[in-house]
């Protein structure tokens, strides 16, 4: 009897054991494709932050991998349009008002209410809202930085340049094509970035690409511009994406590239024989440019309790050690007043030109809300007015009037 009794028992044990356990927590995968997940820095910041949020919250995992930037926002696009959207969204802030005017986007007011992010924030986290409400969290606004290879400078005696004249004239007493070097390097294929470069010549001297409500691609002061850009592009290495571009400058090939303050991190990197050389320096215009660089969503469809998580990771990301982290990892400012660590600022001095350079940026993005939600058509037909600039004997104006035809018929402002 006591033999059955206890067989029974055991055999009611292994049932229980074998059904699911009530209280047991299934675990749980967000799922996070950014183009930072392998870039120097700041990749190094996102793992780190993972590793603590992951730690802190058991049975929880953050499947973080990368997607190349060219094709970042057509495949969360072609994701979100399939209602199979990640968990962490991720997004150049430029593409924001595309996925927000869908209804893709989860609206946060009541939970960053709970927060200090709105006391705290850069004021460019007002391009965060979307029909009156917020719709994300910026993760960095930045301003454009000159690096230049000092050594290169010397060579062909001419200084660090403080005006857009004698930046043209440093580039072009610096390209060397016949020993291989470049007095600059920038994009020269078709490429998003085309909106940045060509952008930061002309907002960087206190002009728009739209005025009084009207696209002025033709006004006499803007092709003027635009025709010192094809300038600068003379002395540039064609069939360069920002990655080759910025390898030909670590490897002490170009003497200048403008870039974001994430390039530091890059800098780092270069051979030994150049990492000295290479320098940073304020962006010779008038007007610091820069914008509004990435920022941190949610999915409108998540479930409640991933809602919770992702909010959670926000939340961790925005706190005064992970912004501070974000500064010393990236070299990138991070929106947080007051983020950057008192020592830091002395043992390294570049962060300050940094930090002051996001401190009084003006975007070189389109603040038109038409062309914020037309963002991916307009710099594509951008680009590719850019690449006629760049790559054929077409006059500037002749190139910028037919891009003006083309954005009135395709994106009208009015």
């Amino acid at each position: 009897m006591k033999r059955r009794t206890l067989l029974a028992a055991g055999t009611a044990a292994a049932t229980l054991a074998a059904l699911p356990r009530a209280n047991a927590q299934a675990p749980i995968t967000l799922d996070f494709p950014s183009w930072q997940a392998e870039e120097p820095g700041v990749s190094a910041w996102w793992k780190a932050l993972i590793a603590e949020f992951e730690g802190a919250n058991a049975g929880v995992k953050i499947n973080l991998y990368s997607i190349p930037f060219a094709q970042y926002v057509q495949q969360l696009t072609v994701r979100f349009a399939g209602n199979n959207p990640p968990d962490i969204v991720h997004l150049p802030t430029r593409n924001f008002a595309a996925f927000a005017s869908q209804g893709w986007l989860a609206p946060i007011d009541d939970r960053i209410a709970k927060t200090d992010i709105l006391q705290n924030w850069t004021p460019l986290q007002g391009d965060m809202r979307w029909e009156g409400k917020t719709q994300g969290v910026l993760l960095m606004g930045y301003g454009s930085v000159l690096y230049y290879n000092e050594k290169l400078l010397n060579e062909a005696g001419v200084g660090v340049p403080k005006t857009p004249d004698e930046w043209l004239n440093a580039i072009e007493k610096t390209t060397k094509r016949d020993q291989g070097q470049f007095g600059l390097v920038a994009t020269s294929v078709e490429h998003p970035n085309l909106v940045v470069e060509a952008g930061t010549w002309l907002m960087g001297q206190g002009l728009d690409w739209v005025k009084g409500g009207k696209y002025a691609f033709t006004d006499p002061q803007v092709v003027a511009v635009v025709e010192q850009y094809r300038r600068s592009m003379r002395n540039a290495p064609p069939g360069m994406n920002s990655a080759t571009g910025r390898q030909l400058f670590i490897d002490g090939k170009a003497a200048f590239l403008r870039d974001g303050p994430w390039i530091w991190a890059f800098v780092e990197k270069a051979p030994e024989a150049v990492r000295g050389s290479l320098k940073v320096a304020r962006v010779p215009f008038p007007k610091e440019t820069g914008g509004t660089s990435n920022s941190i969503h949610m999915a409108a469809n998540l479930a409640a309790n991933k809602k919770d998580l992702v909010w959670k990771f926000i939340e961790l990301a925005a706190s005064p050690k992970w912004q501070s982290e974000y500064i010393l990892k990236s070299a990138a400012p991070a929106p947080r007043r007051g983020a950057l660590p008192a020592d830091a600022a002395q043992r390294l001095p570049h962060l300050k030109i940094v930090m002051d350079a996001a401190a009084s940026a003006v975007s070189v993005f389109p603040t038109n809300a038409a062309l914020q939600e037309g963002y991916n058509e307009y710099a594509s037909l951008f680009g590719r007015a850019m690449m006629r600039l760049i790559s054929t004997d077409e006059t500037t104006a002749t190139v910028l009037a037919n891009l003006q035809r083309e954005l009135e018929r395709a994106l009208p402002l009015a």
